[in-house]
């Protein structure tokens, strides 16, 4: 069984350079001791105020990070997917998870427990300072976004999260985009009513159109100028 991990880890390596550049020089006392799990859709990986000992990488899928307050409400704090890595903030210390991971699709994970993490850092210099890079991006990216929710309105950041998540696969001069809109609720931390008046006045406006489970963008210069208004 151990072989079989082994040879279907170095199955990954070899279709995934992102997880490659990570493991490349972990030591084979800490790799023969790496576990590959499934996750099914909608299943949890991690819950919050949980209290596990281990390390995850993403190698298929896609996972949603968030935190739920005491009154219930629900904050999309970030979404993951492959190379990706889940439960670095807590496993230094052995405290709870601060967020619940959840799958969003069917996903494969790395699995390493915490006594092989912290040897594989001491170690591998390589991967020391990886995780410090990756760290100080995620940081980075987390305090740009807690500066926008903090100086912008729903409907400037709604406006902003479309402008970046645009993608040219519609026909014509259209731009469609692929959200739910309770994730985008999740995602901006404010309830479902308050997403759906934005998104109203947008088609309203004639700056997007809904279709299913799809924005449409049916004005990219109008939708600029939404923002900036």
């Amino acid at each position: 069984m151990k072989n079989e991990c082994i040879i279907e880890l170095f199955n990954i390596l070899e279709a995934n350079p992102i997880i490659y550049e990570m493991i490349k020089q972990c030591p084979y006392e800490i790799l023969k001791n790496i576990s590959v799990k499934e996750y099914k859709e909608e299943e949890f990986v991690l819950e919050q105020g949980d209290k596990q000992e281990s390390f995850y990488i993403i190698v298929e899928g896609i996972f949603d990070i968030y935190t739920v307050s005491e009154s219930g409400k629900k904050y999309l704090i970030q979404t993951y997917t492959n190379g990706d890595y889940i439960g670095e903030l807590e496993i230094f210390d052995n405290k709870p998870y601060v967020s619940s991971v959840k799958a969003r699709s069917s996903s494969k994970l790395i699995e390493i427990k915490r006594n092989d993490f912290l040897k594989w850092i001491d170690i591998d210099k390589n991967f020391s300072q990886y995780l410090m890079r990756t760290l100080c991006k995620s940081t980075y990216v987390l305090c740009e976004n807690t500066s926008n929710n903090t100086l912008y309105t729903l409907k400037q950041r709604i406006c902003q999260y479309l402008i970046d998540s645009i993608n040219k696969s519609c026909e014509s001069d259209e731009f469609c985009i692929k959200i739910k809109t309770d994730n985008l609720g999740d995602k901006m931390g404010v309830t479902q009513r308050s997403i759906n008046r934005v998104l109203k006045q947008l088609k309203e406006n004639r700056v997007i159109d809904i279709q299913n489970s799809n924005v449409i963008v049916k004005d990219y210069e109008l939708l600029i100028n939404q923002r900036d208004l």
